[in-house]
């Protein structure tokens, strides 16, 4: 009897649990099937269906489809959308259809959701890789990749805040990702403009670490060795370390003597690598 009730709620909580998915919007195959035939105008329509599962199939379907027609509809859906599969559904189906898209992706920028940071973080991003930006529109643009990296360039002298916030990740992540450098000169340009706003120059701060020019790793250095916010000065290493090339002694020395342990642990984490075995030598003799 024990073993029976055991598990039956096991069977439970495995019935329970596809069922959220399919509230979530989850699609089998079989299901993208059935709407497979549908005109490019009904699947439009399908996408503010009741059935979060129709909605993910028919964002999957105009995705395959690469149909411009849908993007207003899909960027107003995923600006509301609560499913979780379908939203991501949405997402990858603006990514599939592309360059014709980013102006409305653009327009979306720091206005889905509150998942955005809207102050400096308490600690640092301890991974080497870029991190993924939290804004939606953001994460599907670098979807889109280099064409879109273009698109921010020019439009960003003209975003409002909260969207520049967002379209400085995107930039970063995919000049990062695509080894494209085209923008430094627009984020150098940010950099000066905003430079009594600590929120953007983090996040700039961040997006360098895609670009290795002298002037850039000067910056860098310079952050860490004058700035009074530790979140800067942590990601200005954070930076350096990403690019790799090695840093003057008096910036490791500064950055492992820091009076902040988070900076000091960045320094840890991300320096000793660009430091030589003499520089190396020269720090134990100090």
């Amino acid at each position: 009897m024990r073993l029976y009730m055991v598990n039956r709620a096991r069977n439970k909580i495995i019935r329970d649990k596809a069922t959220n998915r399919i509230r979530r919007g989850e699609l089998s195959r079989d299901f993208e099937t059935r709407f497979s035939a549908h005109a490019d105008h009904d699947l439009i329509l399908l996408l503010t269906g009741v059935k979060a599962q129709e909605r993910t199939a028919a964002a999957v379907i105009l995705g395959q489809r690469r149909c411009p027609q849908a993007i207003a509809s899909l960027c107003e859906q995923l600006g509301k959308e609560k499913a979780l599969y379908t939203r991501i559904a949405i997402s990858e189906a603006l990514g599939m259809i592309g360059q014709p898209a980013i102006p409305y992706l653009i327009e979306l920028l720091g206005k889905i959701g509150a998942n955005q940071y809207r102050k400096l973080p308490q600690q640092g991003f301890y991974k080497k890789n870029y991190p993924l930006p939290r804004d939606l529109a953001s994460r599907t643009l670098i979807k889109i990749g280099v064409p879109a990296l273009q698109e921010l360039q020019k439009a960003s002298p003209q975003l409002e805040r909260e969207s520049l916030l967002e379209a400085i990740d995107a930039m970063g992540y995919i000049a990062f990702y695509h080894n494209d450098w085209s923008p430094e000169a627009v984020l150098l340009e940010l950099y000066r403009k905003y430079d009594e706003d600590p929120l953007i120059i983090w996040k700039l701060l961040r997006a360098f670490q895609a670009f290795s020019s002298l002037e850039i790793r000067g910056l860098l250095e310079a952050v860490v060795l004058e700035s009074s916010v530790p979140a800067l000065r942590w990601e200005a290493i954070r930076s350096l370390g990403q690019i790799g090339q090695a840093v003057s002694p008096a910036v490791m020395e500064k950055a492992l003597k820091d009076p902040h342990a988070e900076v000091r642990k960045m320094a840890r984490l991300f320096l000793n690598d660009t430091f030589s075995r003499a520089e190396k030598g020269w720090m134990k003799s100090n």
